[in-house]
């Protein structure tokens, strides 16, 4: 097969449709990760896409997936993976279960690191090839209420900065995009969580997290609606794919911008108090589900 193929994981919604949409737009061959019959009906409605089903999660979903795209494709190998697929999980720590963290890191990090480890045969044909990792501002910032995604996002800067290490020059060029809040539907989703967060608290909770939990609300119906649009995004992974030397790490969004330049020069209580206590900032998580 002639030209260059991708595969994006996540690719029903927001990011991850983006990127796609745009990739084929530009003559990639693409392969866009989804769950369901409507989204993948959504993919392969885009001229030179196909859809995969993959459930991140379940290994064997993920390697029958890329077996997929190894029959398709032949020898000629995957230029690019864009990993998107992820979910949020927040609410006080003292108060998120175990089975909602083992969720949200095997989501999130795990899932990740199968869709990387199952496309690296085909990526090592290709040189240089590259790996676009989705992450978001919360892979520097944790805020409240979202240390099981702050986690996740801070993993993945782990994880890629070991496998950088790993392939060497020789292996594909990784890049972790981080953007602040996005318009999506699925803001939708995080709006719904955050008030059941807040109808299932006990009393002792609500005085304790009540006011962060009512911010979170009011910040997340603010973003639905002030928050960038995915294309911004689907056009910084294309520029980062065509690059020959793409960045190891790429912040995206003017709020991303700040609150990464504010981390970095304040001191570090400071900075912890202005979060704390400043009604303007955003819980600005980039939220993605394939």
């Amino acid at each position: 097969m002639d030209g260059r193929a991708a595969v994006v994981t996540g690719a029903s919604t927001g990011i991850g449709y983006a990127v796609a949409k745009r990739l084929a737009s530009s003559g990639w061959r693409v392969w866009g990760g989804t769950r369901s019959d409507s989204d993948a009906s959504k993919i392969e409605s885009l001229e030179g896409a196909s859809s995969l089903r993959i459930e991140v999660t379940d290994e064997g979903s993920v390697k029958t997936a890329f077996d997929e795209v190894v029959a398709r494709r032949g020898p000629s190998g995957l230029d690019l993976l864009v990993v998107n697929a992820g979910i949020v999980v927040g609410g006080p720590l003292e108060y998120v279960s175990q089975s909602a963290w083992k969720q949200q890191l095997d989501v999130n990090v795990v899932g990740a690191a199968l869709s990387i480890r199952h496309a690296l045969p085909l990526l090592e044909i290709c040189y240089p090839s590259r790996i676009i990792v989705v992450g978001s501002i919360n892979s520097r910032i944790g805020l409240p209420l979202l240390s099981p995604y702050a986690a996740s996002k801070h993993a993945l800067v782990g994880l890629l900065s070991s496998l950088r290490r790993e392939l060497g020059p020789q292996g594909p060029r990784i890049t972790l995009i981080e953007p602040g809040a996005i318009r999506t539907p699925l803001w939708e989703k995080v709006e719904q969580m955050s008030q059941q967060m807040y109808e299932d608290l006990c009393p002792a909770a609500r005085r304790k997290y009540g006011p962060f939990v009512e911010r979170a609300i009011k910040n997340t119906t603010q973003t639905k609606r002030s928050g960038l649009d995915p294309t911004r995004v689907a056009n910084v992974i294309e520029k980062c794919a065509n690059r020959r030397y793409p960045p190891r790490r790429r912040l995206v969004g003017r709020d991303a911008r700040i609150g990464a330049a504010l981390n970095a020069l304040l001191p570090e209580r400071l900075f912890d108090f202005l979060v704390r206590r400043s009604r303007s900032v955003r819980i600005s998580s980039q939220v993605t589900n394939g």
